[in-house]
């Protein structure tokens, strides 16, 4: 049954009309009747009809304008003009509307349920479409978990893989770049929304997600795959393809955590050349994931922190080095560190923040303000220059910070100095 919302100013049509008609023999359930174009749309906004047949002319909204909103917010809905009007220009307007149909007062019982009748049959088409729709993309998505899955097994030696990828709209090759995700929910974690047994909606959900992002950033594919959520991403081009990687992983980890209410972990694998590499890769994204267990979940690992995990010591002094010696760098930042040491920014913000007591952020700042402190001591150089030199473009955003980080200006820390 679809439902229907009539509309028209004259209250004497509307309720003869809306008394005389049979909604219900002609498929529709009558929502609701109104007289004017504010009435109308609050009605359509409460609950949005299939159908709305609204007269031209009404107070406040006018019917022309109040199908300009629907069309726009709802698209959908069909739209069905009956009027006194028979100008041209009114039948251009509703036309340029996409209306259905645009029918000229008064109208007979039997013409509006005709009208009615071939409303439905376009519907019945437009639904049956859209189901007809949803069950090509359902089995079109299920088949690419089924690649999926495929690429993680022996079959991915297989060069017919690259055929069944093609039939999917997926230009792979020998020379394609891959490289493997795997997520895993942090149950012990999850926000208040999620009870102790909701584990597995919860890892749908995660596998939802990934899924969905991945294929809007045209990135990889996902699935789930025993109690995680497998990630292949690929590329025809490997310059910059493992950032990317990151970075979309992290963006999914965040999401997880903001929209979903838990969080969860994931590892990296290496990148490999050809898909008879990808269950390798697969496996050490599994085993960087682990590290979860030691630095927490809502975070991303690679390879390179689970070879530098058991000498996380000496990693964080590599990065306070790097800090002390390029701090005067104005591009200086978390990201930059962990280029420069090849770690993800999750562990290393992890590790810093166990090993160092601070944020690696924190750090550089305190770094750049000690060295500001001895170069305002030593009295030779203004503000600005001192600004420059410890990383900063702006002097007035110098100022800000060596304010906010010793409880006074520069200029008030001179004249204390000056005063001893």
């Amino acid at each position: 049954m679809y439902k229907l919302i009539f509309a028209d100013d004259e209250k004497l049509v509307l309720n003869k009309i809306c008394q005389m008609m049979d909604w219900e023999s002609s498929g529709f359930s009558l929502l609701g009747c109104c007289s004017n174009g504010y009435e109308l749309m609050d009605m359509v906004e409460k609950e949005p009809p299939d159908l709305v047949i609204l007269d031209i002319n009404m107070p406040f909204i006018t019917g022309l304008e109040a199908a300009r909103q629907i069309r726009h917010s709802y698209p959908r809905i069909r739209l069905v003009f009956l009027t006194g009007y028979t100008e041209f220009e009114y039948a251009k307007q509703a036309v340029e509307l996409n209306a259905l149909k645009y029918i000229v007062k008064p109208v007979t019982a039997q013409e509006l349920r005709g009208v009615l009748l071939e409303v439905r049959a376009a519907l019945d088409e437009e639904n049956g479409h859209i189901r007809k729709m949803a069950a090509l993309e359902y089995f079109y998505q299920q088949n690419r978990k089924v690649l999926v899955r495929d690429l993680l097994s022996d079959s991915a030696r297989s060069g017919t893989i690259y055929d069944r990828a093609r039939a999917y709209g997926l230009d792979w090759n020998a020379g394609t770049f891959f490289q493997a995700a795997v997520f895993s929910v942090d149950r012990m974690n999850s926000g208040a929304a999620w009870a102790a047994g909701d584990g597995k909606t919860m890892l749908y959900a995660l596998g939802n997600v990934t899924a969905e992002l991945a294929q809007e950033a045209g990135l990889g594919l996902a699935c789930t795959r025993g109690d995680t959520v497998v990630l292949i991403g690929y590329s025809a081009d490997e310059n910059g393809f493992s950032l990317r990687m990151q970075e979309f992983v992290e963006s999914v980890l965040h999401i997880v955590a903001g929209q979903l209410q838990f969080t969860a972990a994931a590892g990296l694998g290496n990148v490999c050349r050809g898909c008879a590499q990808i269950a390798s890769s697969c496996s050490e994204a599994a085993q960087a994931m682990e590290l979860r267990t030691r630095e927490g979940g809502n975070q991303l690992f690679t390879m390179q922190d689970l070879h530098v995990s058991a000498g996380g010591h000496a990693a964080v002094w590599d990065a306070v080095n790097y800090i002390e010696s390029n701090y005067a760098d104005p591009n200086l930042s978390t990201d930059a560190v962990c280029e420069h040491l090849h770690l993800s920014p999750s562990y290393l913000r992890a590790l810093f923040k166990r090993q160092v007591g601070s944020t690696v952020i924190a750090y550089i700042t305190k770094a750049r303000m000690e060295r500001a402190r001895t170069l305002l001591e030593d009295g030779k150089l203004k503000n600005s220059q001192i600004a420059e030199k410890v990383g900063y473009a702006s002097p007035h955003y110098f100022s800000y910070c060596f304010r906010h980080y010793f409880g006074m200006s520069p200029n008030e820390m001179r004249e204390k100095r000056a005063a001893l």
